[in-house]
C-alpha cells in the first residue's frame, strides 16, 4: 500500500493529506456562510452536475449529502490533482447555471475546500455515518433516510425504480424521456430543461419525475458502501445508532436548526414571493427592510436571515492604538 501522500497547496500554507487507496470526505463551505439550495432545482441542477462531472473526470463516489449552505462528499480517486480539478469543475459550473438563472453575480463557494482522507475501517464508517447524519443533526428528519438530498433510500438493494411502478401520462413520459435522453448524452440538467420538464405536471407526477432524475444520474457506488457493514439494513440500523464524527475538517455552525430557513420560505410564499430566490437581487434597502419582517414572523437569528438573504458581512475596522 502507498504510503500516506502529504501535498502542500496554497504557497505553502496549508498541507492537504492523500492517498489513493483511501476516502476522501470533501467539505465545501459558501462563502460568508451563504445559503445555496433554495428549492428542488437548486438541489437537481447541483446533483447532476456532480454526477455527468464524476464520470468525466473518473471519480469514483461513495456517497454525497447536500445541506442548505454546504456539501459533503466522498470519494475515491487516482490523484489529488484529478479530485481538485472535479471540485473547482461541477463547483464553478453550478454557480454559472444558478447566477444565470437567479440574476445574480459572484462566487457562492469558497475556492479552498475542506479535505480528511480515511484509511481505516472504523474512521471511514464513522465518515459515512456524519455525512448521513448532517440532516437528522440539523433537524431536518429523524432518520439519515428520510432525507432525500443525502440519497440513502436509494442505496437499497430492493428499492423498485418508480418507472416501474406506476402508470404514467403523456406529459410525464415525455418528461421522463428527455431526462434519460439527456443523461445518455452525458448532459446535467439546466434550469430552463427543468422548467419545461415540470410543465404542467401535477403535483404527484412532479414527484415522481425528481425521483426519476435521482436513480437515472444516481452516481454512487453503493456496493462498496454496503461493504463497510453486513448489509445495507445493518448500514441504516448503525447510521441511525451513531451519528459519526470528523474532528479532521474544521466546520462551520450557525444554530443547532436549519429549520428557520424553512420558516423563512413559508413566510416569502405568504408574501407572494413564490420564488424565494428572488430576494438575492434585491437592494440592499429592500433586503434591510425584509430583515425586520422575517425576524418577527420566523425563528431565524439575524445571522440565518442574512446567510439567507446573502447579505456580505461588514468586515470591522481596526482602529490604531494611541500610543502611550
Amino acid at each position: 500500500m502507498p504510503g500516506l501522500i502529504v501535498l502542500h497547496e496554497n504557497n505553502g500554507r496549508m498541507k492537504r493529506k492523500f492517498n489513493e487507496d483511501g476516502i476522501m470526505h470533501i467539505y465545501q463551505r459558501t462563502i460568508s456562510g451563504y445559503n445555496v439550495f433554495y428549492c428542488l432545482e437548486d438541489f437537481i441542477i447541483f446533483y447532476t452536475i456532480v454526477s455527468v462531472y464524476a464520470k468525466k473526470f473518473g471519480i469514483k463516489l461513495l456517497a454525497m449529502c447536500l445541506m442548505i449552505d454546504h456539501t459533503h462528499l466522498l470519494a475515491s480517486c487516482s490523484s489529488l490533482e484529478t479530485l481538485s480539478r472535479f471540485i473547482s469543475a461541477y463547483t464553478s459550473m453550478f454557480v454559472r447555471e444558478f447566477n444565470l438563472y437567479t440574476g445574480r453575480s459572484g462566487p457562492l463557494f469558497k475556492k479552498a475546500y475542506g479535505s480528511a482522507v480515511k484509511m481505516e475501517w472504523k474512521k471511514i464508517r464513522s465518515a459515512i455515518a456524519y455525512l448521513f447524519n448532517n440532516p437528522v443533526e440539523k433537524q431536518l428528519c429523524t432518520k439519515a433516510e428520510d432525507y432525500t438530498w443525502n440519497f440513502l433510500r436509494l442505496y437499497c438493494p430492493e428499492y423498485t425504480p418508480v418507472s416501474t411502478t406506476m402508470k404514467r401520462s403523456r406529459k410525464l413520459k415525455r418528461s421522463m424521456k428527455m431526462v434519460k435522453d439527456n443523461f445518455n448524452k452525458g448532459y446535467y440538467l439546466k434550469y430552463t430543461l427543468l422548467d419545461y420538464l415540470y410543465k404542467d405536471l401535477s403535483k404527484h407526477e412532479k414527484r415522481i419525475l425528481t425521483q426519476y432524475i435521482l436513480e437515472v444520474y444516481f452516481p454512487f457506488d453503493t456496493e462498496k458502501v454496503c461493504n463497510y457493514y453486513k448489509s445495507y439494513e445493518d448500514m441504516v440500523i448503525a447510521i441511525n445508532s451513531n451519528t459519526g464524527s470528523e474532528y479532521e475538517i474544521k466546520e462551520n455552525h450557525y444554530g443547532k436548526t436549519d429549520v428557520p430557513y424553512r420558516e423563512i420560505i413559508s413566510c416569502l410564499n405568504n408574501m407572494n414571493i413564490a420564488d424565494c430566490r428572488s430576494v438575492l437581487t434585491m437592494d440592499t434597502g429592500m433586503k434591510v427592510q425584509l430583515t425586520g419582517i422575517l425576524k418577527q414572523k420566523t425563528s431565524a437569528s439575524s445571522t440565518q436571515i442574512r446567510k439567507f438573504l446573502q447579505i456580505p458581512i461588514k468586515k470591522k475596522t481596526k482602529v490604531p492604538k494611541e500610543p502611550k
